[in-house]
């Protein structure tokens, strides 16, 4: 099982209109492929004003690939991609995880939230990791429960980071 996450930041003075569009583009997605998309706003105290996140879990990276590339090719797509693009600032980054041996099928990081906490392999410890497939290397990333405190020496920043998420799509 893989995690595909791709993270885009709206222009502070745009937020309300860019999560309409983000949220209308995955909709859109959803609609005319199998990707499953969900959309997430970033809620921390830490996190820059508009950070969004869109996700998908999926088996094979092969269908994934040709899934992306059909969605492509869709004659009305650009239009519904460039209108959510006008909103946003910097570069999109795209990370793709792989899960943990004993992840269970239908897993996801949470119904309408969940937490995020990404850092070096050796921070991890007893945790079960994400390993790093693409996009953040030599990093791990795990999904404590919310009661469940940070690991000890994580601390957001330097490669570092400690996310809470909140579902929007």
């Amino acid at each position: 099982m893989q995690l595909f996450q791709r993270r885009r930041w709206i222009h502070p003075d745009r937020v309300d209109a860019g999560l309409d569009a983000f949220v209308r583009q995955l909709a859109w997605i959803d609609a005319r492929t199998g990707l499953d998309m969900a959309g997430w706003r970033r809620t921390d105290s830490i996190g820059r004003t508009g950070a969004i996140l869109a996700s998908t879990i999926y088996a094979d990276h092969s269908w994934f690939l040709a899934e992306v590339a059909r969605l492509q090719t869709l004659m009305d797509y650009a239009p519904v991609n460039e209108a959510a693009a006008a909103l946003m600032v910097g570069d999109d980054a795209f990370e793709r995880w792989d899960a943990p041996a004993d992840t269970p099928d239908g897993w996801s990081p949470g119904e309408n939230r969940f937490r995020q906490d990404t850092g070096p392999l050796d921070l991890v410890a007893e945790n079960p990791a994400w390993i790093n497939a693409e996009g953040a290397d030599c990093l791990v990333t795990w999904f404590p429960a919310a009661d469940q405190i940070s690991i000890e020496g994580l601390v957001s920043g330097d490669g570092c980071r400690i996310e809470e998420w909140s579902r929007i799509h």
